[in-house]
């Protein structure tokens, strides 16, 4: 069974590094997992971003919108 975890944010490039890599740490295998960014002026996009090839290895689902 896939879970799912949605995290919402808005400018939140100081923060948003450490959600992430608390959803990489997860031993469960069947995790999707969906940013969803309410147009954030500062660089939280793009940290989301960096850690898209970790989510790859992990076989995780991973999305921005």
């Amino acid at each position: 069974m896939r879970i799912s975890i949605i995290t919402v944010c808005f400018n939140s490039e100081a923060t948003i590094r450490k959600t992430i890599e608390s959803v990489l740490a997860q031993s469960y295998t069947e995790i999707e997992y969906i940013i969803v960014d309410g147009a954030s002026k500062d660089n939280t996009v793009a940290v989301a971003r960096e850690y898209e090839s970790h989510f790859q290895e992990k076989g995780y689902a991973y999305r921005i919108i």
